[in-house]
């Protein structure tokens, strides 16, 4: 009795096997995979964009915000150094216009913290240096920036940016990587931008001082 109960235990095991085997390949496809969608909004960038502080922001500028002038402006780069003070080419001690005017150049003018506009045009850079000292000082800082702000705002400017620098932090007309950090000696650098807006053109300036000199930018930007 045993041995016939034993048998038909596996028996119906087998049949429950076989018919398992038989369900799970009949009539069953493989769900196709979905297809791989990614919208703009949520496309990962480059990852040196997660960085806001190794990118700085491009902002976007409209010239058409700064009210036109008809005042007139002196021989390019339109404005001289302050009495007392001439432009030389960093680190040569005079000037060579051969490397601090370049035509065109694309410059970089800081628009606040981490944020620069692009300019592209003829673009004059140099140093100023006191005729007497052979260099500037801190002391010198508020008489060249005092200079630049009366000349620059009569003739029409507008200043665009002022703001005294952080440490750590880059700023100036320069390319992002070109920018050396600031160090602690020069924690109370400040840097201006002033923009002068013509019917034909668009002239820039940034002024930055710190530390052992004050360096002066000016771009002109041809209207197409």
């Amino acid at each position: 009795m045993n041995a016939k109960f034993r048998l038909l235990m596996v028996l119906s095991l087998s049949v429950l096997a076989s018919a398992c085997g038989k369900d799970d390949g009949a009539g069953v496809s493989p769900a196709p995979a979905p297809e791989a969608s990614l919208s703009p909004q949520s496309a990962p960038g480059p990852a040196s964009d997660s960085d806001p502080e190794k990118v700085p922001v491009i902002t976007a500028f409209d010239i058409n915000n700064i009210p036109v002038t008809n005042k007139e402006l002196g021989e390019y780069p339109f404005f001289s150094p302050p009495k007392g003070y001439r432009y030389v080419t960093d680190s040569l001690g005079t000037l060579d216009e051969n490397i601090s005017i370049r035509d065109p150049d694309r410059t970089l003018y800081s628009m606040g913290t981490d944020r620069i506009h692009l300019v592209e045009g003829r673009t004059f850079k140099a140093v100023l240096q006191n005729e007497k000292q052979k260099s500037t000082s801190e002391r010198d800082f508020s008489l060249i920036q005092r200079h630049y702000e009366d000349a620059i705002t009569a003739a029409g400017g507008v200043k665009v940016f002022d703001e005294k620098m952080r440490t750590g932090k880059s700023y100036g007309p320069q390319a992002p990587n070109n920018v050396p950090k600031a160090k602690p000696s020069t924690s109370r650098n400040v840097g201006l931008v002033y923009v002068i807006h013509k019917q034909d053109m668009e002239a820039w300036f940034a002024i930055d001082c710190g530390g052992e000199k004050c360096s002066f930018t000016a771009t002109r930007k041809r209207k197409m």
